[in-house]
Protein backbone atom coordinates (compact mmCIF):
# COMPACT_ATOMS: atom_id res chain seq x y z
CA UNK A 1 0.00 0.00 0.00
CA UNK A 2 0.93 3.54 -0.72
CA UNK A 3 0.38 7.07 -0.03
CA UNK A 4 -1.94 9.44 -2.30
CA UNK A 5 1.83 11.28 -2.78
CA UNK A 6 3.35 8.20 -4.32
CA UNK A 7 1.26 8.61 -7.47
CA UNK A 8 3.61 12.11 -8.63
CA UNK A 9 4.48 10.01 -11.56
CA UNK A 10 7.80 11.60 -12.89
CA UNK A 11 7.53 11.57 -16.88
CA UNK A 12 10.64 12.28 -17.93
CA UNK A 13 11.65 9.03 -19.37
CA UNK A 14 8.58 9.72 -21.91
CA UNK A 15 9.34 13.47 -21.93
CA UNK A 16 6.82 15.40 -23.88
CA UNK A 17 9.03 17.90 -25.33
CA UNK A 18 10.48 15.86 -28.13
CA UNK A 19 9.46 16.49 -31.87
CA UNK A 20 6.54 15.27 -33.38
CA UNK A 21 8.45 12.57 -35.18
CA UNK A 22 10.14 11.30 -31.93
CA UNK A 23 6.51 11.61 -30.29
CA UNK A 24 4.78 9.45 -32.97
CA UNK A 25 8.06 6.68 -32.87
CA UNK A 26 7.71 6.28 -29.26
CA UNK A 27 3.44 6.20 -29.58
CA UNK A 28 4.13 3.46 -31.71
CA UNK A 29 6.48 1.71 -29.48
CA UNK A 30 4.65 1.89 -26.48
CA UNK A 31 6.30 4.47 -24.73
CA UNK A 32 4.56 4.28 -21.17
CA UNK A 33 4.89 4.09 -17.29
CA UNK A 34 2.47 1.50 -15.47
CA UNK A 35 0.75 2.96 -12.58
CA UNK A 36 -0.22 -0.12 -10.47
CA UNK A 37 -0.82 0.79 -6.72
CA UNK A 38 -2.71 0.34 -3.80
CA UNK A 39 -3.80 3.19 -1.90
CA UNK A 40 -5.31 3.83 1.66
CA UNK A 41 -8.79 6.63 1.16
CA UNK A 42 -9.21 9.55 3.48
CA UNK A 43 -11.02 11.95 3.50
CA UNK A 44 -13.45 11.29 0.41
CA UNK A 45 -16.52 12.38 1.66
CA UNK A 46 -19.45 14.63 0.13
CA UNK A 47 -22.70 15.41 2.04
CA UNK A 48 -24.46 11.68 1.51
CA UNK A 49 -21.90 9.42 0.62
CA UNK A 50 -17.96 8.29 1.39
CA UNK A 51 -15.10 6.22 0.80
CA UNK A 52 -15.02 4.50 4.31
CA UNK A 53 -11.41 5.77 5.68
CA UNK A 54 -8.82 3.38 5.36
CA UNK A 55 -10.92 1.54 2.68
CA UNK A 56 -8.54 0.66 -0.15
CA UNK A 57 -8.42 1.91 -4.18
CA UNK A 58 -6.88 -0.26 -6.55
CA UNK A 59 -5.24 1.75 -9.55
CA UNK A 60 -3.94 -0.14 -12.59
CA UNK A 61 -3.18 1.67 -15.75
CA UNK A 62 -0.17 3.37 -17.36
CA UNK A 63 0.77 7.04 -18.39
CA UNK A 64 1.07 6.81 -22.24
CA UNK A 65 2.76 9.70 -24.80
CA UNK A 66 0.13 11.48 -26.83
CA UNK A 67 1.69 14.00 -30.00
CA UNK A 68 0.30 17.01 -27.41
CA UNK A 69 1.59 15.74 -23.97
CA UNK A 70 0.99 12.24 -21.66
CA UNK A 71 -2.42 10.42 -21.16
CA UNK A 72 -3.48 8.86 -18.14
CA UNK A 73 -5.34 5.43 -19.05
CA UNK A 74 -6.31 3.50 -15.62
CA UNK A 75 -8.65 1.47 -14.24
CA UNK A 76 -10.18 2.73 -10.14
CA UNK A 77 -11.75 0.68 -8.07
CA UNK A 78 -12.88 0.85 -4.06
CA UNK A 79 -16.33 0.67 -2.58
CA UNK A 80 -18.72 3.60 -1.02
CA UNK A 81 -21.39 3.80 1.22
CA UNK A 82 -24.09 6.32 2.20
CA UNK A 83 -27.33 6.77 3.23
CA UNK A 84 -30.29 5.93 1.25
CA UNK A 85 -32.17 8.65 0.84
CA UNK A 86 -35.92 7.01 1.42
CA UNK A 87 -35.69 5.01 4.32
CA UNK A 88 -32.20 6.18 5.94
CA UNK A 89 -30.38 2.40 5.46
CA UNK A 90 -27.03 2.08 5.10
CA UNK A 91 -26.02 1.22 1.21
CA UNK A 92 -22.95 -0.25 0.72
CA UNK A 93 -21.97 -0.61 -3.63
CA UNK A 94 -18.57 -0.86 -5.40
CA UNK A 95 -17.35 1.71 -7.45
CA UNK A 96 -15.10 0.95 -10.45
CA UNK A 97 -13.91 3.98 -13.35
CA UNK A 98 -12.50 3.38 -16.33
CA UNK A 99 -10.39 7.15 -16.12
CA UNK A 100 -8.56 8.51 -19.67
CA UNK A 101 -7.10 12.15 -18.34
CA UNK A 102 -4.82 14.29 -20.33
CA UNK A 103 -2.02 15.87 -18.89
CA UNK A 104 -1.00 19.24 -21.02
CA UNK A 105 2.24 21.17 -20.24
CA UNK A 106 0.70 24.78 -19.48
CA UNK A 107 -2.33 23.93 -18.48
CA UNK A 108 -3.84 25.37 -15.48
CA UNK A 109 -6.75 24.16 -14.36
CA UNK A 110 -8.69 27.38 -14.84
CA UNK A 111 -9.50 27.33 -18.29
CA UNK A 112 -8.78 23.34 -19.02
CA UNK A 113 -11.72 21.78 -16.68
CA UNK A 114 -10.99 18.40 -18.01
CA UNK A 115 -7.06 18.84 -18.62
CA UNK A 116 -4.78 18.23 -16.11
CA UNK A 117 -1.48 20.25 -15.65
CA UNK A 118 2.29 18.98 -16.24
CA UNK A 119 4.29 20.51 -13.44
CA UNK A 120 8.40 20.16 -14.84
CA UNK A 121 8.81 16.50 -15.57
CA UNK A 122 5.72 15.41 -12.78
CA UNK A 123 2.62 14.75 -12.68
CA UNK A 124 0.60 14.59 -9.87
CA UNK A 125 -1.95 11.06 -10.61
CA UNK A 126 -3.15 11.04 -7.46
CA UNK A 127 -4.90 14.46 -7.35
CA UNK A 128 -7.02 13.07 -10.03
CA UNK A 129 -8.03 10.36 -8.96
CA UNK A 130 -8.99 11.68 -5.78
CA UNK A 131 -10.92 14.04 -7.53
CA UNK A 132 -12.34 11.83 -10.23
CA UNK A 133 -13.71 9.49 -7.02
CA UNK A 134 -15.23 12.22 -5.70
CA UNK A 135 -17.30 12.77 -8.65
CA UNK A 136 -18.48 9.66 -9.28
CA UNK A 137 -20.16 9.16 -5.71
CA UNK A 138 -23.80 9.61 -5.40
CA UNK A 139 -25.09 13.02 -4.49
CA UNK A 140 -28.56 11.30 -3.23
CA UNK A 141 -28.09 6.97 -2.83
CA UNK A 142 -31.23 4.83 -2.91
CA UNK A 143 -30.68 1.03 -1.44
CA UNK A 144 -32.97 -0.06 -4.39
CA UNK A 145 -34.59 1.51 -7.09
CA UNK A 146 -38.27 0.76 -5.44
CA UNK A 147 -37.69 1.93 -1.83
CA UNK A 148 -40.52 2.70 -0.09
CA UNK A 149 -38.92 4.48 2.58
CA UNK A 150 -39.21 4.15 5.85
CA UNK A 151 -40.89 0.94 7.42
CA UNK A 152 -43.87 2.30 10.22
CA UNK A 153 -43.46 -0.97 11.54
CA UNK A 154 -39.57 -1.58 12.34
CA UNK A 155 -40.30 1.84 13.91
CA UNK A 156 -42.53 2.31 17.14
CA UNK A 157 -45.67 4.75 17.59
CA UNK A 158 -44.03 7.88 19.01
CA UNK A 159 -47.51 9.46 20.62
CA UNK A 160 -47.68 11.67 18.14
CA UNK A 161 -51.04 12.27 17.08
CA UNK A 162 -52.25 13.74 13.56
CA UNK A 163 -54.97 16.07 13.03
CA UNK A 164 -57.89 13.34 13.17
CA UNK A 165 -56.22 12.31 16.79
CA UNK A 166 -55.06 9.64 14.88
CA UNK A 167 -50.95 8.13 16.03
CA UNK A 168 -48.50 8.92 13.69
CA UNK A 169 -45.86 6.42 13.67
CA UNK A 170 -42.22 8.79 13.51
CA UNK A 171 -38.96 7.16 12.57
CA UNK A 172 -36.87 8.11 15.51
CA UNK A 173 -34.23 8.96 12.62
CA UNK A 174 -36.76 11.59 11.22
CA UNK A 175 -37.65 12.83 15.37
CA UNK A 176 -35.22 15.47 15.67
CA UNK A 177 -37.30 17.39 13.21
CA UNK A 178 -40.69 17.40 15.15
CA UNK A 179 -39.08 19.70 17.34
CA UNK A 180 -38.77 21.85 14.68
CA UNK A 181 -40.88 25.22 15.03
CA UNK A 182 -41.69 28.04 12.49
CA UNK A 183 -42.66 31.77 13.54
CA UNK A 184 -45.78 33.05 12.08
CA UNK A 185 -44.13 36.46 11.69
Amino acid sequence: MTDWSALQINIARINQRANVAELKRRTQNNASIPVDATVVANGLEITTSRIPEGSLVEVHGSVDTTLSGVELRATVTSSWEGECRRCLDLVTEPIELDLVVPFLPGADGDDDADVYPINGDVIDVGEVIREQLMLALPLSPLCRNDCDGADPERFPTDGIEDADDEEVTIDPRWAGLSALTFDED
